[in-house]
């Protein structure tokens, strides 16, 4: 998901005891004593994040299941197993959300080892790394507030972006074959750019299950919150 909203949104950290997860007692890797936390509690972190993919898919984890390439975890040395965090890519203001479901990464300056998934989805998946500030959440991921009231980031008006074009005649054409196609112009530093949209979704979740079927032809896309 990335959030795209005019009104300032916090991302409140837990308030009570996370239900279902694992705390985990010290370990050591590379003669280094890893300290899990005991408890959810307040925790801002920013640093380097990097990714794993396919060398480690269906692996197990820390968690004990399998790891899963595709799914939008990732692993920390330290947060609690089966926690939520938001990751925001402080080079691009890209956010998602991930759970925590295995230990790492283990390379001195690294915070964060993200799915394949995620990484694409916050727009690190090339570069390999990007620095980011790491959000763990409270047990419900979805605990938002925008001017003083608790929202919920599910609800409203979603879009998926499938294109963006500097020549309006390319983003017409692709917006004609596509259902509920629209084309959103944008101006950045004096450029004019015409975004594809596909339009319709009511519900994040929903316009997140449409991006699944077309990642295949449209490896890009990613879903927004319209305005």
């Amino acid at each position: 998901m990335v959030v795209s909203c005019s009104a300032k949104i916090e991302y409140r950290p837990p308030d009570s005891t996370y239900r279902n997860v694992e705390y985990g007692k010290p370990y050591i890797i590379r003669g280094v004593t890893y300290y899990p936390m005991t408890r959810v509690d307040r925790f801002v972190q920013t640093g380097i994040a990097s990714w794993y993919g396919r060398e480690e898919h269906g692996k197990p984890t820390s968690s004990g299941e399998p790891f899963d390439m595709y799914a939008m975890t990732a692993a920390h040395k330290t947060l609690p197993l089966g926690s939520y965090v938001l990751v925001e890519n402080l080079e691009n203001k890209k956010k998602i959300i991930v759970r925590i479901n295995d230990r790492g990464p283990f390379i001195k300056g690294r915070v964060i080892d993200l799915s394949y998934s995620a990484a694409k989805k916050i727009g690190i998946s090339q570069s390999g790394l990007a620095k980011v500030r790491v959000t763990l959440l409270s047990e419900n991921p979805n605990y938002y507030m925008a001017h003083g009231k608790r929202i919920d980031i599910n609800k409203g008006s979603f879009a998926i972006q499938i294109g963006s074009f500097s020549n309006y005649m390319n983003a017409r054409n692709l917006a004609s074959r596509i259902e509920k196609g629209q084309i959103k112009g944008v101006e950045i530093n004096g450029n004019r750019y015409y975004r594809v949209w596909i339009t319709g979704f009511n519900d994040r979740r929903k316009a997140e299950k449409y991006l699944e079927k077309i990642m295949m032809t449209f490896p890009d896309a990613f879903v927004i919150a319209q305005e």
